[in-house]
């Protein structure tokens, strides 16, 4: 049975279960909290929460999570890694997955690796960053049936915070970070800390990381531990013919 809402403040350190999931979001609901898209046209405001997710790890535990925020009426941001080593997100089997989540009303971005076109302190122009990234919505958009406008940058080098550009919408600018309330799960920080300890803002963008939440915490560890042996089996498998 799923655990009754607290106030996001009053909650304590929490496992990453799927349930403790619930419980925080139930926890902004009863404190009066909306969710919202991202829309430069329209930033937050008072009472609102963008709630954001970066695919890193499993694109099977971004479905759950968006079923259960389905079921709560929860509409959420999941942002999509073109180049993830973790999960190869043109295969079929996941092309229906991540058109699942567009169905079930959640916003379908990319997560967007600058690491795999240049180094962090290389930092490229500002035409540079929005081709690239430009080209790999589009992709995205053809996988998923409309092309997204929203992107997300993947372990953000300095030179994507706190800047908007006009092809593509950043998570990262300043309507969005700076000007708000920022939180993340990263690392199961929450597992030794609470959530939210001090007095919650009137906006915030919440990320929260599917692949890190379970039916039964797993520590990051684990996780990790385990999708690098699957990873390795399935380079073995393909080399193992070849000679």
């Amino acid at each position: 049975m799923t655990e009754s809402a607290l106030d996001p403040t009053e909650l304590p350190s929490l496992e990453y279960r799927l349930d403790s999931y619930e419980r925080l979001l139930r926890s902004f609901g009863a404190a009066g909290y909306e969710f919202t898209p991202f829309d430069p046209a329209e930033p937050p405001a008072e009472g609102e929460i963008l709630l954001r997710h970066d695919v890193d790890l499993s694109i099977d535990r971004a479905l759950a999570m968006a079923e259960r925020e389905r079921a709560l009426g929860i509409q959420s941001t999941y942002c999509f890694l073109l180049s993830a080593p973790a999960y190869d997100l043109t295969r079929p089997q996941n092309v229906r997955v991540l058109q699942r989540i567009s169905k079930l009303g959640h916003e379908i971005a990319l997560h967007f690796d600058t690491h795999t076109y240049w180094a962090a302190d290389d930092e490229p122009s500002a035409e540079s960053i929005a081709a690239k990234v430009t080209e790999e919505l589009a992709v995205l958009g053809r996988l998923v049936g409309e092309e997204p406008s929203t992107a997300s940058f993947h372990i953000p080098p300095s030179w994507v915070l706190d800047r908007a550009f006009e092809a593509f919408t950043n998570t990262y600018a300043p309507p969005f970070f700076s000007e708000i309330d920022y939180r993340s799960d990263s690392s199961q920080k929450w597992v030794a800390a609470e959530p939210f300890p001090d007095s919650l803002a009137e906006t915030l963008q919440l990320l929260v990381h599917p692949g890190l939440w379970h039916a039964d915490h797993r520590p990051m560890a684990e996780i990790v531990g385990d999708l690098r042996q699957q990873a390795h089996r399935q380079v073995d498998g393909y080399f193992d013919p070849l000679g």
